[in-house]
């Protein structure tokens, strides 16, 4: 019989995603703070393309404190932490997915 093989450690593969993970956070919040302030007249969010970049980008946000919040939990037991991690990746790719579709949006819109 062969033995289970032991859980792979994932710290390695942590810090470059928290890091990376911060310096897109830090990108979509000045652009939305730029965005906020940009137009001193009235509202900044007054057509439906408005909105959707919006909600696009605070989705994004959202997912990407989910990530961090998974990355940064450390109460998984040892056999666990590669599922945790696999699904803590592919939300990851998805939220920076969210964020390029939301900036695309702002400038195609």
């Amino acid at each position: 019989m062969t033995e289970p093989q032991p859980p792979r450690d994932i710290a390695p593969f942590r810090q470059p995603m928290v890091t990376s993970i911060g310096i897109i956070l830090g990108f979509l919040l000045n652009f939305l703070a730029n965005w906020a302030t940009e137009d001193e007249d009235g509202d900044t969010l007054m057509t439906l393309a408005d909105y959707a970049v919006a909600g696009t980008l605070l989705l994004s946000i959202a997912m990407m404190c989910g990530v961090l919040f998974r990355l940064l939990d450390i109460r998984k037991a040892d056999q666990m932490q590669e599922v945790h991690y696999l699904v803590t990746f592919r939300l990851y790719v998805a939220s920076i997915a969210t964020a390029f579709a939301g900036v695309g949006l702002a400038l195609f819109l």
